[in-house]
């Protein structure tokens, strides 16, 4: 009797969560309407500052449309035009007739990565309908962050993969990442190798932990912390022209955008000086402070939604960091592995809250593994909690 009650749970599980999913679906589409509504009719141009300079070089590159603006940068925004011409056989002349095409594709996309997913409970779906709509504000549209969504899919296809091996797994993913940092974004073969770092880390906790804590996850995060640092110290000696790079890039950026009136959300380093002791304290500061970014929020109405973005984030990683040797799903830990790698770089990189929201939006291929999988659900009535507990 008890088995037949738990085939009857099963089919009537399967029936609810497809039916979220069809629901989830249509939504995702009515999110992306009413964000490239804002797209084209509401947001001013400074918003996409960057887009417009290389919608302007890719049409330079082919002779069509507005070739005015901004003067040519070389290095990543080269890359990003140079591709997006070789790619314009609709000679689309418009940031709106970039940001409507890729839209349409990219939104499709996700839409298939939210159907296979586990249903979403209620939290999980704001979460997913939100990135939907920054993603379609600011990344779907001619730029470079769309290049990076597109090598996180990348990612996100390999750790699906029929391996065995998990490491097989972590190491093609770091590849593909190194890969990028070869012709586009040079830091990223920081975030490979941090990566590896991570999973090793990772592992190695789950190996060596019975039961996890919040004690745990700050053990977790200290060990991380303490890793850059070995890092850093190491790349001092090996690789010092690097070293000095990262050493100094918030002062170059602090001077760059001083008085800049459209840099309000700078990421400026609190604690004064030099030295890698100094370095560190800003850098533990500055990821608290990119994490639970309370200075947004203290901004004004218009930064709530990234606020909030923000801390649904930071709360999904670390609810999955405290069920870290509950996690039998190796795609989701190892997209765990790989989203903690990307933020430990970012929080060296990153110049502002704008672009780290961005950019963070970006990794949606593999952001949505940590978030839509059933050790982030909330069931929210009794008989929701008595289902799980029998499927379990």
């Amino acid at each position: 009797m008890s088995g037949m009650r738990r085939t009857e749970r099963r089919r009537l599980r399967h029936a609810r969560d497809n039916h979220v999913r069809l629901v989830m679906a249509v939504l995702i589409i009515l999110v992306m309407l009413v964000a490239k509504g804002l797209v084209a009719f509401i947001l001013p141009p400074k918003y996409f500052y960057d887009n417009n300079r290389i919608l302007g070089m890719t049409n330079a590159t082919l002779g069509i449309g507005d070739q005015s603006g901004m003067k040519e940068w070389e290095g990543s925004y080269r890359v990003a035009s140079d591709l997006f011409a070789s790619l314009n056989i609709p000679r689309f002349e418009t940031m709106l007739d970039w940001s409507i095409a890729l839209g349409f594709l990219l939104t499709l996309v996700m839409v298939f990565m939210t159907l296979r997913a586990d249903a979403p409970d209620l939290m999980q779906s704001v979460f997913i309908l939100a990135t939907v709509g920054l993603l379609n504000i600011y990344v779907f549209t001619i730029g470079k962050d769309v290049i990076q969504f597109f090598f996180f899919f990348a990612v996100y296809a390999i750790l699906l993969l029929p391996l065995r091996s998990s490491t097989l797994k972590v190491v093609l993913s770091a590849a593909v990442l190194w890969y990028e940092s070869t012709f586009f974004r040079e830091y990223y073969v920081l975030i490979a190798a941090l990566v590896l770092l991570v999973y090793a880390i990772l592992t190695f906790f789950r190996t060596t932990v019975q039961r996890f804590t919040a004690g745990t996850v700050v053990q977790i995060c200290v060990t991380l912390f303490v890793t850059i640092w070995l890092v850093l110290a190491v790349s001092s000696v090996a690789m010092p022209d690097e070293y000095n790079q990262v050493m100094t890039l918030r002062d170059s950026y602090s001077t760059t955008m001083d008085g800049n009136a459209d840099s309000s959300t700078f990421i400026q380093n609190w604690v004064p000086g030099g030295g890698l002791p100094v370095f560190m304290a800003n850098y533990v500061i500055d990821a608290f402070r990119m994490m639970i970014p309370l200075e947004l929020a203290l901004r004004g109405p218009y930064y709530w939604p990234f606020f909030i973005f923000q801390v649904l984030v930071t709360v999904y990683l670390v609810n999955l960091l405290r069920q870290m040797n509950k996690l039998n799903d190796p795609t989701v830990f190892l997209a765990l592995c790989v989203f903690i790698g990307y933020a430990l770089a970012s929080f060296l990189f990153e110049p502002d809250f704008g672009s780290w929201t961005r950019h963070e939006a970006a990794t949606f291929p593999v952001l949505h593994l940590l978030v839509l999988n059933r050790y982030q659900r909330i069931p929210l009535t009794e008989q929701e909690r008595q289902m799980e507990r029998e499927l379990a």
